[in-house]
């Protein structure tokens, strides 16, 4: 793969680490206000925490565009890393380091919002 096509991809991967940082301590601070049971808070972060969510879409949509784009063989291997395969060599070492941190920050936010959303929603809550 060409290293153009890999920095384009470190950049918007790690673009993305930044704002599952920035969803989990939004999610941090709002189970914080859902325990003080402060309504006004808990809507304000719900509301904020869409604006990085949204973020999160497009730069995932901007990838798969990148890989559409390369040459098929370039393309499968960038989608095969974005979605959690090894590195085969060092100039992939560290996309897939990447991906693999963000994968796991990722499942504490799903697991958190599942913890959320069943105090929030309690028995219409979208995780039973």
């Amino acid at each position: 793969m060409e290293q153009k096509a890999m920095l384009d991809a470190l950049v918007q991967v790690k673009r993305m680490g930044g704002l599952l940082n920035e969803v989990q301590d939004l999610s941090r601070q709002l189970a914080e206000a859902i325990d003080r049971d402060d309504r006004v808070s808990v809507e304000m972060l719900v509301n904020m925490r869409r604006e990085p969510i949204d973020k999160l879409v497009d730069a995932e949509d901007v990838l798969a565009d990148q890989a559409a784009s390369l040459p098929p063989e370039d393309g499968a291997r960038l989608s095969r890393l974005l979605a959690g395969a090894p590195a085969q060599g060092p100039d992939e070492k560290l996309l897939a380091e990447l991906v693999g941190s963000n994968r796991r920050r990722l499942e504490q936010i799903v697991a958190l919002d599942k913890i959320l959303n069943r105090k929030l929603a309690r028995e219409n809550s979208v995780y039973q």
